[in-house]
């Protein structure tokens, strides 16, 4: 190769080292804060809804399947489904401290809250968790 042809080679490769700086650092920018949020939010909502599966005082039951045995024993009445809120309540209130959360119970009920206070429609980045417990289907809102 003659030296014309080395310099033009040169000088095409240096001409790559900042095309693939900015090529870099535009890739590095596709995660934004919000799906940064919205991610920490789903963990955030599949872990207590993880919690409220698995947690038990002693040998007892879980606080899910507590929450349908009260349910289910007072045939879904109005007194039942404020003895069911208010122990979830207390649960959700000790593990989601600083959280705007809304736990729901979606077949039995019909969407009907049980705990926290939530608007859906003017929450951004709310995340879901649901799980099924005897023949309830609860859903966790978390914001």
């Amino acid at each position: 190769m003659d030296e014309k042809g080395f310099a033009y080679t040169l000088d095409a490769v240096l001409a790559l080292i900042p095309v693939m700086i900015v090529l870099f650092g535009v890739s590095n920018l596709a995660m934004s804060p919000e799906s940064h949020l919205h991610i920490h939010s789903s963990k955030k909502a599949h872990d207590t809804m993880d919690l409220m599966v698995n947690y038990r005082e002693g040998n007892g039951l879980s606080v899910l399947e507590k929450i349908s045995t009260i349910l289910k024993s007072g045939n879904n009445s109005q007194t039942s489904i404020t003895n069911a809120g208010e122990l979830a309540t207390d649960f959700l209130d000790k593990n989601m401290a600083n959280s705007e959360y809304l736990f729901t119970e979606e077949n039995q009920l019909g969407g009907i809250p049980l705990a926290g206070e939530m608007k859906l429609k003017n929450t951004p980045n709310v995340a879901t968790a649901i799980h099924i417990s005897g023949n309830y289907t609860y859903r966790i809102y978390v914001a």
